[in-house]
């Protein structure tokens, strides 16, 4: 059974589907960022280098060798990057990274590809200050990081995945699990879906890869780890992305949680499962630094069969 702070959690959340306008969105996501408080151990401060709002999380005696692009989600038209920072903060402690959180320019006011274009000048800075990269994203996040992936292929070192959308074609909004997790999803309204696809693709086509990336060819994609809640609606984004990278011969990691709400990991340090599902990120990002994983230099020797 989920704990007792994530009950308490989920019962402040709005259970209508009533439709919420952006302007409301965008003010509860302003609220929630503006809640942080210091982790220590970890010190932030905004970013002269990306777009205003951006962050720059680092832990103490950070390492050289490594650091993460964290891109918040918000339905590619709300949220920002102060509302990830206790993610941020649990992952620089967690592998001793930098942690990079870009903001980007929101839809329906800047449609696709202004968010991706942001977040690639991020990747490019952020590979500026390691030569490693690992790229990161939450819901809509989750989207501009794989598209991020695709387009940085060669370079980036891993990428972690959570909770995204990943088909924004417009048949996903009416079938699987965004229809059958409607009595167990706790944050993602249904009208969520389709409006979201209508002000961040504007003319981009839905079946654009960068957009949709279960219709990419992920051949050559660095390792990924991607975790999901069976009781959200995007569910079958995870299910379907894991398994087109797994046929694609991409080291593939899937971690499913019951119960969870969408996005529960940005409440680590607070919620215990938060906690643990961050532990696990970090576990993810240093097993792949130490090339624990198949090519890896880790598991690149070993004794010669006579």
């Amino acid at each position: 059974m989920p704990s007792n702070t994530f009950d308490q959690i989920v019962g402040l959340f709005d259970g209508s589907d009533e439709p919420v306008d952006l302007a409301t969105e965008r003010a509860n996501a302003a609220t929630v960022g503006a809640l942080y408080q210091a982790v220590p151990g970890v010190a932030d401060e905004l970013m002269a280098e990306l777009r205003a709002g951006s962050y720059l999380m680092t832990p103490e005696e950070p390492r050289e060798d490594l650091v993460i692009l964290l891109v918040h989600g918000g339905g590619f038209r709300s949220g920002n990057a102060a509302m990830v920072r206790l993610l941020a903060a649990s992952l620089a402690l967690g592998t001793r990274a930098r942690v990079i959180l870009p903001e980007y320019r929101l839809a329906p006011e800047n449609p696709c590809p202004a968010a991706i274009t942001d977040c690639l000048e991020a990747f490019d800075h952020a590979a500026t200050l390691a030569p490693n990269v690992v790229v990161i994203g939450e819901s809509a996040g989750a989207n501009l990081a794989a598209a991020v992936l695709l387009q940085r292929r060669e370079q980036a070192m891993a990428g972690v995945l959570l909770c995204g959308v990943f088909d924004l074609r417009e048949e996903r909004f009416h079938t699987g699990s965004w229809v059958e997790r409607a009595d167990t999803e706790y944050l993602l309204k249904a009208h969520l879906g389709p409006q979201m696809r209508i002000d961040y693709l504007g003319t981009r086509p839905a079946d654009d890869p960068l957009v949709s990336p279960v219709l990419a060819d992920l051949r050559g994609l660095p390792p990924l780890l991607l975790q999901v809640s069976s009781a959200e609606r995007l569910l079958d984004d995870s299910l379907h992305l894991a398994t087109a990278a797994a046929r694609a011969g991409v080291h593939v990691e899937l971690d499913v949680w019951p119960h969870m709400y969408h996005c529960w990991q940005i409440a680590a340090g607070f919620l215990p499962e938060a906690t643990e599902a961050a532990t696990r990120i970090a576990a993810f990002v240093n097993r792949v630094a130490e090339g624990r994983v198949v090519d890896g230099a880790a598991l690149s020797t070993g004794p010669a069969i006579p």
